[in-house]
C-alpha cells in the first residue's frame, strides 16, 4: 500500500492551504516519498516546494487514515501540522488547478474527502494549543484510521 505524506499548512491568520486536484476535489498538499527522501518531513518539504513553491516548518503528526482513491486504489494518508516560513507567493504546479487558503470554518463546506476535513480540524485545535486527544474514526467503505493524534 502506498503512503501519501500531507501537510496541514497554516498561515499567520490560521487559514489552511489546499489545492484543487484533477478529480475536482480540494485536498492537502503533499505526496509519496522519493527514494532520496530520508524521512516524511523531507518528503513534505520537497512536495510543497514542487506543488506550491513554498517553504514550511513541519511539526508533529496529526492523523493517519486510509483513502480509496477513485480509479487508483487505497492509500494511507499521513498528515503533519506545518506553518509557512514567512510570506508566501503561491506557484501553481500541474498537480493542482488552483491553490487557496481557507479559514478553518470554510473547510467544512469544501468538496473534499472527510478524512482531510477531520484532519484539518484536529490540526487547527493542535495549533491553538489544545491537545485534541483521540480523533473520531471515520466509518463507511474505504475508511479505517491507522492512528490518532493524542
Amino acid at each position: 500500500m502506498d503512503v501519501s505524506f500531507k501537510a496541514v499548512v497554516l498561515d499567520a491568520a490560521g487559514r489552511v492551504l489546499v489545492g484543487r486536484n484533477p478529480r475536482d476535489e480540494w485536498e492537502l498538499l503533499g505526496g509519496r516519498a522519493d527514494p532520496g527522501d530520508p524521512d516524511p518531513h523531507a518528503t513534505i518539504a520537497r512536495e510543497l516546494a514542487e506543488e506550491a513553491g513554498i517553504a514550511v516548518r513541519i511539526g508533529e503528526l496529526v492523523d493517519i487514515w486510509y483513502y480509496d482513491v477513485p480509479g487508483a486504489g487505497r492509500v494511507a494518508v499521513a498528515s503533519y501540522l506545518a506553518h509557512l516560513d514567512g510570506d508566501a507567493e503561491l506557484v501553481t504546479s500541474d498537480e493542482h488547478a488552483q491553490l487557496r487558503f481557507f479559514s478553518v470554518d470554510e473547510v467544512a463546506g469544501l468538496d473534499m474527502p472527510a478524512g482531510y476535513t477531520r484532519t484539518i480540524l484536529a490540526a487547527a485545535r493542535l495549533a491553538s494549543g489544545e491537545r485534541p486527544g483521540a480523533i473520531e474514526p471515520l466509518s463507511g467503505p474505504g475508511w479505517g484510521p491507522l492512528a490518532s493524534a493524542g
